[in-house]
Order: structure tokens, then C-alpha cells, then sequence
């Protein structure tokens, strides 16, 4: 190889290590993609969603009371029978030593034989009632028969409620309790519940122990359970559901 031929090869190599080092400081950059943090869980529902939650409740309530009002009084009767021996033998109620029971309302099934029931095995039971600045609160009706009719009368909403002079009756707090037995005008698997719209159990929930809350149990007829019950942000869902002898352990 002559002289000449080395030295234009090198004058080659020279030139093109520039072009070499240009290329290479013009890596492709990428930019980060950007990432939007989920809204759905944080921001409240939109007036447009709210309104559309409660007109679905509203609709649901209509229909789940024509179709209670259709169940006849005899078949009410053996159907709240048969509740009785599901709920007091559910998982929700053992050991359960102070529960909260309730009276029922015309639409509602009857929980007048768990009460008796548990009152027999010497579990403690309250019941709900709503003072006159509209706040629930619990009394318990220390007695062998909690039912006796000297030891009720009737709130303002026409709701049974214990005569709180009456001797035994006395006021517990949520804390206290155990088990909690909830009516509904529905409730579905998930443990959704739907109510009359005043959130007195949602509030009570709220304040319960955690043990007591995965022992909160809505009670009703198999027509009230549905595919889906609309809920609103502070609606509480229960741990357990009872249809007459269907229990269900709610999907958390």
C-alpha cells in the first residue's frame, strides 16, 4: 500500500468521525407519557348523576311497594316464619350478645319471632328510635318479653317505638352493639341497601364497631332483592342480606 493511499484513508476517517459524533448526540428523545389520575373515586358525582340516582330510587321504592302490598297477609305470616329460622341461625347473629332488632311497618317483614327468639337465649336487644330532632338512636328493652304491649307506644312517624319511661327500657350507644337487623325497601348481593330515603341506618352504620358492621344484616322479602340497588355516596352497604331461607354473605 503506498504512502498516498494510507494518508487518504486516514483524511478519510478524520472527516467522518464528526458526522459520526453528530449522529450520535441526536439520540431520539421521547417524552414521558402523561398519566391522569382516576376521577371516578375522588370527585363527587356530578349534579347531572345525583339527580339521576335519586329519580332510579325513587322508581325502585314505587315498585318494591306494589309489589310487597301484593304479598297476602297469610303468606306474610309463613314467610317472616321461615326469615326467622334463616337470621337466627346466621353466622352474623353468633355471639352476638346486644343486637338491634326493629319493629316492622305495614310494607315490611315481620322480625317479632327473632326477637323473641333471641330474647330466650338471653341475647339483649334494642330497637330504633327516632327523637324529635329526627336523629335515631337505640334502646334496649331489657325484659322476658321485649314485645309486651305495655312497654311500646307509637313515635310521630306512627313507628312502634319503647316507651322510654317504662322500667328496663334504657338508651345504648352503636358502639355497644353487636349485630345490627336492618329493614329495606331492597337490597341486592353486593350488600346494596335502599331505604325510605332518610339515611337513619346509613348514619348508625357509620358509627358502628368494624365487628359489628361486618354483622349488619338486611332482612326482607325474596320480591326485595334485585339485580342492582342505586347507590349515592353516602349510602352504607350491609355485610349480609336475608330473603325468608336465602342467606347471602354480600360481595365485598
Amino acid at each position: 500500500m503506498t504512502k498516498q493511499t494510507k494518508k487518504t484513508k486516514q483524511n478519510a476517517k478524520t472527516q467522518a468521525k464528526p458526522t459520526e459524533k453528530k449522529l450520535t448526540e441526536k439520540k431520539p428523545t421521547t417524552k414521558k407519557p402523561t398519566t391522569n389520575k382516576p376521577t371516578t373515586m375522588t370527585t363527587k358525582p356530578s349534579a347531572e348523576t345525583a339527580a339521576a340516582a335519586s329519580d332510579d330510587k325513587r322508581a325502585m321504592r314505587d315498585a318494591m311497594r306494589d309489589a310487597v302490598a301484593a304479598i297476602k297477609p297469610f303468606a306474610r305470616t309463613r314467610r317472616a316464619s321461615r326469615l326467622a329460622g334463616t337470621v337466627v341461625r346466621s353466622p352474623a347473629l353468633a355471639g352476638a350478645k346486644l343486637v338491634l332488632a326493629y319493629r316492622a311497618m305495614a310494607d315490611e317483614i315481620d322480625v317479632d319471632e327473632i326477637v323473641r327468639t333471641l330474647a330466650a337465649r338471653g341475647v339483649r336487644v334494642a330497637f330504633p328510635m327516632i327523637d324529635d330532632a329526627g336523629k335515631l338512636h337505640a334502646l334496649e328493652v331489657a325484659a322476658r318479653d321485649p314485645l309486651a304491649r305495655e312497654l311500646w307506644t307509637t313515635d310521630r312517624f306512627g313507628i312502634a317505638a319503647p316507651r322510654t319511661d317504662a322500667a328496663g327500657v334504657r338508651r345504648v350507644l352503636a358502639r355497644d352493639l353487636d349485630a345490627v337487623i336492618v329493614p329495606g325497601r331492597a337490597f341486592d348481593a353486593r350488600g346494596a341497601r335502599l331505604g325510605r330515603g332518610k339515611g337513619f341506618y346509613d348514619r348508625l352504620i357509620a358509627k358502628l364497631r368494624p365487628d359489628a358492621r361486618r354483622a349488619t344484616m338486611g332482612v326482607g322479602f325474596r320480591e326485595q332483592l334485585v339485580d342492582c340497588v342505586p347507590e349515592a355516596e353516602h349510602d352504607r352497604r350491609l355485610a349480609f342480606v336475608a330473603v325468608e331461607g336465602r342467606l347471602i354473605r354480600a360481595a365485598r
